[in-house]
C-alpha cells in the first residue's frame, strides 16, 4: 500500500494531466454561466461535483473513510468567516484570472504571471496563519456560531448519505443533459474531464489514510489548494526545520509535475508577456484568495467539490459566498474578466 505522500503525488501527477489538458477551472465555469455562454466547463464542473459526490458516499458508505473527522463537518463553525471568507475568494479568483488550482496549470504551462500570482497567494496565506494579516484573519473570522447540524445528514437522522446524494445526482445529471443539448452536444470529451476530476477528489479521501503508518495521526482530507499550497513551500524552503511533504503538499507539488509533463508533450508550454496592469490586478486577486479562502476552509475544489461531497452545511455555505462574490466581481470588472 502507497502512503499517503505517494498516494498524493502520484493523484497530483495525473488530476494535473487532465487539468490542463482539459482546461477544467471553477472560475471559469462561473463567468460561462454569467456571461451565457456555452457552458462546457460549467457542465464539467457539475459533472465534477456528481462523481466527487458519488464516490465520497460509496467510500463513506463501505466504511473505507470517516468523513466525521474532516474539517468540513462541523456544526460550531465561523459563520461570518465563512461568508466574507467566500465572497472575498470569489472576487479575488476573479482578478486572479483562475483558481488555485488553475494558476499551478498556468503556471506550468509556463505563463509567469500566473506563477507569480500564486507565489503571492501562497505568501499571503503564510501571513494570514501567523504573520502580519494574523489580525485581519482573526477579525474577519468572528465567533463560532452553532448551526443546525454539521450536514444535510442531520436534517434526516438514520438516513444513509447516499439516499440523500442520489436525488442530488439526478438534478445534476438533469442540468448536464438539458444544457448539452442546447449546445447541440459539443465538446463532450471536456465536459466528460469534469467527471474525471470528481474521481480523483473522491479517491483522495480513501489515498490521504490507506497506506499511512499505524503510529502516525491519520488525518482524513481530500484534494485542496489552499492550507496544502503553504506546506508545500515550506517543505521546499525549510525541509530541514521539521517541514516535511505530507499527502496535500505531495499533491499540490504532483498537480506542478504533471501539467507541466502534459503541457510540454502537448506543445502547450510557452511564455507569454501580460501588460502590467494584468499583472497587478492578478497580484491583488491572489492575495484576495489566500484571505478568502483560509476563512472559507477551501478553494473551488477543496470546498466546492470535496467539502460539498461530504453534505456539509458550512460548505454549502461558503461555496454560495464564493458565486456571489465571483458574480459581484464579474460586473464590477466587466468587460475585462477573461475566462483564462
Amino acid at each position: 500500500m502507497l502512503s499517503p505522500v505517494w498516494g498524493g503525488l502520484i493523484l497530483g501527477l495525473l488530476m494535473g494531466i487532465v487539468l490542463q489538458r482539459s482546461s477544467f477551472c471553477g472560475r471559469a465555469a462561473l463567468v460561462e454561466a454569467f456571461e451565457g455562454g456555452d457552458k462546457v466547463r460549467l457542465r464539467a464542473f457539475v459533472l465534477a461535483m456528481a462523481a466527487t459526490l458519488l464516490g465520497t458516499q460509496l467510500l463513506s458508505g463501505l466504511s473505507l473513510v470517516d468523513l466525521s473527522s474532516t474539517l468540513y463537518l462541523r456544526a460550531a463553525v465561523p459563520l461570518l468567516g465563512l461568508v466574507i471568507g467566500g465572497a472575498l475568494f470569489g472576487a479575488g479568483m476573479m482578478l486572479a484570472d483562475g483558481c488555485p488550482s488553475r494558476l499551478i496549470v498556468r503556471a506550468a504551462q509556463g505563463q509567469s504571471e500566473a506563477l507569480l500570482t500564486w507565489l503571492v497567494f501562497v505568501l499571503a496565506i503564510m501571513a494570514s496563519l501567523d504573520g502580519v494579516l494574523a489580525p485581519v484573519r482573526e477579525r474577519l473570522a468572528g465567533p463560532l456560531v452553532q448551526l443546525p447540524a454539521a450536514s444535510l445528514m442531520g436534517f434526516f437522522t438514520g438516513v444513509p448519505g447516499w439516499s440523500l446524494a442520489i436525488p442530488l445526482q439526478i438534478l445534476m445529471v438533469a442540468f448536464l443533459f438539458a444544457s448539452a443539448r442546447d449546445s447541440g452536444g459539443q465538446d463532450l470529451k471536456k465536459s466528460l474531464s469534469g467527471a474525471l476530476v470528481g474521481l480523483l477528489v473522491a479517491a483522495s479521501w480513501y489515498v490521504s489514510t490507506a497506506g499511512a503508518d499505524e503510529f502516525d495521526v491519520k488525518t482524513t482530507t481530500a484534494l485542496a489548494f489552499v492550507a496544502p499550497a503553504q506546506d508545500l513551500l515550506r517543505f521546499l524552503a525549510m525541509e530541514r526545520l521539521g517541514f516535511p511533504l505530507k499527502f496535500g503538499s505531495a499533491s499540490v507539488l504532483g498537480v506542478f509535475i504533471g501539467a507541466f509533463v502534459s503541457a510540454v508533450a502537448g506543445r502547450r508550454f510557452v511564455w507569454p508577456t501580460p501588460p502590467k496592469s494584468q499583472i497587478l490586478r492578478n497580484l491583488v486577486g491572489g492575495v484576495l484568495m489566500a484571505i478568502g479562502g483560509i476563512q472559507a476552509m477551501g478553494c473551488t475544489i477543496g470546498q466546492g467539490l470535496a467539502g460539498v461531497a461530504t453534505l456539509s452545511l458550512s460548505s454549502l455555505i461558503a461555496v454560495v459566498s464564493m458565486v456571489l462574490g465571483a458574480w459581484s466581481a464579474n460586473r464590477l470588472l466587466r468587460p475585462a474578466v477573461p475566462i483564462a
